[in-house]
């Protein structure tokens, strides 16, 4: 299950990550931003919840590699049940991410609102894509949630397989 959940969030953030235009200088300052120990507020900030473990660009052979391990798993072609992928407005999140005290960005997975309002609250659907959804919030060099101009945190992922982009083949990155 873990395994699934980490294809999935690796899927979902390469995707939002493509989608966001503004890059860094290059591949060091983004290592170098990522993982600063001291942060934008000075030695006493805690240090950022990625490490150089995490967060970093793959090569495109070993993402479809993790992302056949997991359509496997599933049964995918043959069995079309399990989400496969979660998408998020690029737009949404170029405007969230333009607030510079968010370090860190946590993409968490849970129950969509009308799953629960059915009386699912709490059932495990497995990876059900009417029952899941993804919430995603930033954090601050203080590891401190970041809310949006509206208090709020995002949601409304879509998910495929109920909401797949046409003419984009949503199982593999090319």
């Amino acid at each position: 299950m873990k395994r699934t959940l980490t294809a999935i969030l690796a899927t979902v953030v390469l995707g939002s990550m493509n989608a966001c235009t503004k890059a860094p200088a290059s591949e060091t300052d983004v290592r170098s931003a990522s993982y600063s120990t001291t942060g934008q507020h000075g030695p006493t900030a805690m240090t950022r919840l990625t490490t150089p473990n995490n967060s970093q660009s793959i090569p495109l052979d070993t993402a479809n590699l993790m992302l056949n391990s997991y359509l496997t798993s599933v049964g995918y072609p043959y069995v079309d049940t399990a989400v496969r992928s979660l998408s998020i407005d690029a737009d949404t999140l170029r405007a969230y991410l333009q607030n510079n005290s968010i370090v860190t960005v946590k993409f968490m997975l849970a129950h969509n609102t009308s799953y629960i309002q059915n009386g699912h609250y709490g059932e495990n659907d497995g990876l059900n894509p009417s029952a899941m959804t993804m919430i995603m919030v930033g954090l601050d060099d203080y590891e401190q949630y970041v809310l949006n101009s509206r208090n709020e945190v995002y949601d409304h992922v879509s998910p495929c397989p109920h909401h797949c982009q046409p003419g984009v083949s949503e199982a593999y990155i090319h």
